[in-house]
């Protein structure tokens, strides 16, 4: 189980060593946890949505913070969830995010990338000949007015910006694992856990020389 106390004394750290929020995504959550979401709400959700979180990010949200610090642009609040599904606000928003939450309740259906579908997404190839065991494409299904759910079972976390979005597998064999998915179809394992995948979040604030040279890096990029 991830402490508290040392992922906020890291936090702290973090933000003393970058406190004009310079790196990528910092000036979004500022290296700050959001106040726990109340048990009774997560458990509002999962019956109405019929899934059931998995233990530690539950775990996370109800006894740490309900996200905020954490990679890119940080992690995305739990108590957020009815408005999540799509982006802009139009006569179509609620209808594409009621499509979002009944696709959470069924497996996520993936097979394993093929060499020659790399170039097809966004992934680069280096890193696919290196583990090929990571990348997977959406297996669609047969019902066509199923294809615009291309993301079943897979929780929305966070974004990197542009396409790239990170998320929580709810349902199917993979259920726990985070991916990182280009939207068309293709994902990348990041994590079996997420307690692995925020520990390397942690891990890399933790490296304080490697985050200050990361941060000049940033710096120099301004200055430009």
């Amino acid at each position: 189980m991830l402490s508290k106390e040392r992922i906020l004394t890291l936090l702290d750290r973090a933000r003393e060593i970058d406190s004009k929020y310079e790196m990528f995504g910092a000036k979004a959550h500022q290296y700050r946890l959001n106040p726990p979401v109340p048990e009774e709400f997560v458990r509002d959700v999962e019956e109405k949505c019929g899934f059931t979180l998995p233990a530690d990010y539950r775990r996370f949200i109800t006894q740490v913070g309900d996200g905020g610090a954490g990679p890119c642009y940080g992690v995305e609040p739990f108590r957020d969830f009815w408005k999540r599904g799509y982006f802009q606000e139009n006569r179509l928003a609620e209808w594409y995010r009621q499509g979002y939450r009944q696709g959470l309740a069924r497996p996520f259906s993936v097979r394993p990338m093929e060499p020659e579908e790399v170039e097809r997404y966004g992934f680069s190839r280096e890193g696919y000949q290196e583990h090929p065991e990571r990348y997977f494409v959406w297996a669609e299904q047969e019902d066509e007015n199923n294809k615009r759910w291309s993301t079943e079972g897979f929780f929305l976390l966070g974004t990197e910006g542009c396409q790239w979005d990170f998320g929580l597998i709810l349902n199917g064999k993979k259920r726990g694992w985070i991916f990182t998915t280009d939207n068309e179809g293709a994902f990348a394992l990041d994590a079996h856990s997420f307690n692995e995948f925020y520990s390397h979040y942690l891990e890399h604030l933790a490296d304080t020389k490697a985050l200050q040279k990361e941060l000049e890096c940033w710096r120099g990029r301004f200055k430009r």
